[in-house]
């Protein structure tokens, strides 16, 4: 799974759907408070009542968290890989499991009809801002085990 997961991260580079950096574990850790200061607002937005500002701020803990992951495969999205691009990274992390990916992927297109509407902006309930932040919460925990 190594080797194919690592042609389909060099696949992405080429594409330029990725692209290289090095690893810095400084920036990592200041990466984990960021994500951290996200949570902690997500659920005041949300203790306030602010369900669309706290439904865009968990997804922004859960999207900070996920590219985590990628900071330590040396790794970040770029413009043309946009927030798709971390859910097919996310898929070839074994350690993942695949209904956390499909959940993240399906948070990351509610979001987009939430943050772009075609018409009226989708509703957004408490369960979708508790989803993810569990993810978040998830990918937060596997970054810090991976990178100690």
């Amino acid at each position: 799974m190594s080797n194919n997961r690592n042609e389909k991260i060099k696949a992405l580079l080429d594409a330029g759907r990725l692209e290289s950096v090095p690893f810095d574990a400084e920036f990592l850790s200041k990466q984990i408070k960021s994500c951290s200061l996200f949570r902690i607002d997500a659920i005041y937005l949300l203790e306030s009542d602010s369900v669309h500002g706290a439904f865009s701020v968990a997804y922004t803990y859960m999207r900070k968290s996920a590219t985590l992951l990628l900071t330590l495969r040396e790794v970040r999205p770029t413009a043309r890989g946009g927030h798709r691009v971390i859910s097919e990274v996310l898929m070839l992390e074994s350690r993942i499991p695949r209904q956390l990916v499909i959940d993240y992927e399906k948070l990351r297109e509610k979001r987009n009809r939430v943050e772009y509407p075609d018409a009226l902006i989708d509703d957004v309930d408490v369960s979708l801002i508790n989803r993810c932040i569990e993810i978040g919460d998830q990918l937060c925990a596997l970054a810090r085990k991976i990178s100690s």
